[in-house]
């Protein structure tokens, strides 16, 4: 029977730390796609499923931060895609947080001048207990769409909750949704390649 000496615990602690930290997302990316393709994008306003009713709009402004400091894409500005994503909405009478669909999808597109554009869903996020402190809990989904056919070219769905990777030791901890969040979506982003 082998006994574990302390140094032997610790080693085996910060291999696993090293485990966890290694361990990504993983994403769809559609075989067929060519991403040098997507060069110019468009965020669709991100649908909220979580209790904070603001989630979307906080989370879309962090994902579209994070996919501009990769100079990988040119981002359409915000506020003009949302409007073209209104007037589309209204003439085809798209009412309330219902997704849209290919056709919608097609002439948002075409009348952005886009090739891609990115649709997210916040599911969490919010702040929850652990024992005496709170850490942040953020899950979300997101896709690159064809804009020219409305096809799937990328999808993830990722969350994680903030707070230390292991009870005894505070490697990693995230205390923030802002930080949280950040890390999500630079994850996230790291799978769009």
């Amino acid at each position: 029977m082998r006994t574990w000496t302390l140094q032997g615990v610790l080693g085996l602690l910060g291999v696993l730390a090293l485990m966890a930290g290694c361990s990504g997302p993983t994403a769809y990316l559609n075989p067929e796609a060519d991403l040098s393709f997507y060069r110019r994008l468009g965020v669709a306003q991100f649908l909220t499923l979580a209790d904070d009713p603001k989630a979307g709009q906080k989370v879309q402004r962090v994902f579209i931060t994070e996919l501009l400091k990769r100079k990988d894409h040119e981002v359409i500005a915000p506020g003009y895609f949302t409007k073209i994503e209104t007037d589309v909405r209204n003439q085809l009478n798209i009412t309330g947080d219902v997704p849209l669909d290919s056709a919608a999808l097609q002439l948002i597109g075409q009348k952005a001048g886009v090739q891609g554009i990115i649709l997210g869903t916040v599911r969490d996020y919010r702040m929850e207990r652990v024992g005496q402190e709170e850490f942040p809990m953020i899950s979300l989904s997101l896709q690159m769409v064809d804009a020219p056919t409305g096809r799937i070219v990328w999808d993830i769905s990722l969350g994680e909750r903030g707070g230390p990777k292991f009870p005894v030791l505070a490697i990693g901890e995230t205390h923030t949704l802002d930080e949280l969040l950040t890390k999500l979506c630079r994850n996230s982003l790291r799978t769009l390649k």
